[in-house]
Parts: C-alpha cells; structure tokens; sequence
C-alpha cells in the first residue's frame, strides 16, 4: 500500500507510513492524528536534538497522498526538547477543536508523560536484569541499533531479532534497554544534531570497552541521517559491526544469511549463548 500511493521515493518507513494512512481512508475514519515531529528531549542541551526532516515534515508529506483527501489529518508542531509545558501547548492548537477542556488535556499530557517515564523505567530495568544475566552466565549479546521503527517493527525488520534468538539461540538487546545516557561522544563527534544519531553514537561506544557486546545496525536504503551517522559509529564501537538495510524490496532469506556470516565471524554460532 505505502510503496504505491507514495508521492516520491522517501526511505521505506516513510513508505510504510502512507500504507497506514491508505489503511485508514479505506477504515473511513474521520481524523488520522500525525504530529511534525521536529525533536526530542535530550540530556544535553549544548546540541540540537532534531529528528529527521522525513519525520519533521511527515504530516505535510502525507496531506499529499491520495488518501489524505477524505482523511482529516490532526498536525501539531511537536518540540519534545523544549518540555511539557511547551509540547501541551503545541498540541492543544491542534487539538482544541476536538477537546474543549484545557484542564482535562493539561491532566491527559502529565499522564502520558508520567506514562513513558514509567514505561522508560521498565525497560532500563528489564535492560539491567539481561546485561547481569549475560555478564554472569559468560555469554554474549547482540546489541540492536537504528531508529525504534526500525528495530521493534516486525514488519519492517522482518522479525529477525526474534529470529536471532529462536533460529540460533543469541541474546538480543536494543539499545533502549541499555544505560548508554551518560557516555560522552564528544570526542567522537562533538555536534550531533540529530536525536537518534547521538543515541546511537553512545550506544555504540558503550559497547566498545565490552568485548561480549556485538552490534547490528538496523537502518533502510535512502536514511540520509543514517548514512552519515554510520561512519561515526563504527569510531564509537570500535570494532565491526553488520549494517542490515530495509526496504520495500529486501528478503529475509539474504539477510539472514548475513546474519549468519556475521555471527559466525564472531564465534557465536553452536554457542547457544
């Protein structure tokens, strides 16, 4: 669906993007909430914390497709950095038309953001139990990087972390699970603007000094950010790492092999840890 009512040729998540607003006209639905995601919340505010210009301008993308003409398309300008009081603001211009009381959605952004704190909490938790549990047992890891689209969409990654796990026994940890926020990238690249660039270059070099941590780098053909972004990591990581790319075209069958070849380079194969 998002391959054929794209209106150019963006990277595959932003094709996957259209096919869900596709989905949606044929649902009827009379609202398809889309914000402008123009950046994130971030540790340092020395450094810009941009998303992608795909992401900061997707709901304007998307107005242009076909099935954006009986879809009404909710668009709020959304500047995570600049914090809750701000971000409630931005989505109340949005969103006033559809809730008339700005105590009640004052209360419904405190809860969201009290949520994803919460929500945050458990996977840093969850992270600490693997990272002890593969230290104790002298086993290794597989360390997933990329964008979260890339890495916990089962439709766009082809379900291969789980298939790490099933088909060769390979502990699999994203990168959100991991306590990467404090590692300075500085000295790596002192002015990295984009969000998910900069939390990539630190969970790169938090595997560095942790030979038991290995890395595949999910990203798509056409990520101009990722592009740029990859030189980097390698210096971060310093060691190799298996770049996988996605997009409308890739079979599992290739990148399994792949992911065997590497695997396999690292010494983990028949391991079973």
């Amino acid at each position: 669906f998002g391959v054929e009512s794209a209106v150019a040729e963006p990277c595959f998540p932003v094709q996957i993007a259209h096919g869900h607003l596709k989905e949606l006209y044929e649902l009827n639905v009379d609202f398809a909430f889309i914000p402008a995601h123009i950046n994130e919340e971030t540790e340092d505010m020395s450094v810009e914390s941009h998303a992608c210009p795909w992401g900061q301008t997707l709901p304007f993308v998307l107005a242009q497709s076909p099935a954006a003409e009986s879809v009404k398309i909710v668009a709020p300008l959304v500047h995570f950095r600049l914090g809750e009081k701000f971000v409630e603001k931005e989505l109340w211009e949005a969103m006033k038309g559809l809730c008339t009381s700005r105590p009640r959605h004052k209360l419904a952004v405190a809860l969201a953001y009290a949520a994803q704190e919460g929500f945050n909490s458990i996977l840093r938790e969850a992270g600490n139990r693997a990272i002890k549990a593969v230290d104790d047992s002298g086993g290794s890891a597989v360390v997933l990087v990329g964008r979260p689209y890339n890495l916990y969409d089962g439709g766009v990654n082809m379900s291969i972390p789980a298939r790490l796990r099933r088909d060769y026994g390979i502990n699999v940890i994203p990168m959100d699970f991991l306590p990467w926020a404090s590692e300075n990238i500085s000295e790596i690249n002192d002015n990295m603007f984009w969000n998910f660039g900069r939390r990539i270059l630190k969970t790169a070099k938090w595997t560095a000094s942790r030979d038991n941590m290995h890395i595949i780098y999910f990203t798509n053909f056409k990520c101009g950010p990722d592009s740029y972004v990859k030189t980097f990591a390698a210096d971060a990581a310093k060691k190799p790492f298996l770049t996988l790319q996605f997009d409308a075209h890739s079979g599992d069958a290739g990148m399994m092999t792949r992911c065997e070849a590497y695997l396999d380079s690292k010494g983990l194969l028949g391991r079973g840890k």
